[in-house]
């Protein structure tokens, strides 16, 4: 059980610096406020209605957090 909040930790942590670059970068010089937590719990509950192209880039991103 260990392993696995340390595996979903750094995936959160990897989440959130992506979504802090990639929104950073759109605001250069500008102080910005986010969550990537709440962030992560909106784009999992969409997940539960989404369907064929749509749920697969969803997982996409999913498996991209989980390095």
């Amino acid at each position: 059980m260990a392993s696995s909040l340390l595996s979903t930790s750094k995936g959160s942590e990897y989440f959130g610096h992506q979504v802090y670059a990639a929104v950073s970068q759109k605001h250069n010089g500008k102080n910005i406020f986010l969550s990537p937590a709440s962030i992560a719990l909106a784009l999992s509950i969409c997940t539960v209605g989404a369907r064929k192209e749509t749920l697969s880039q969803m997982l996409h991103i999913d498996k991209s957090n989980s390095n």
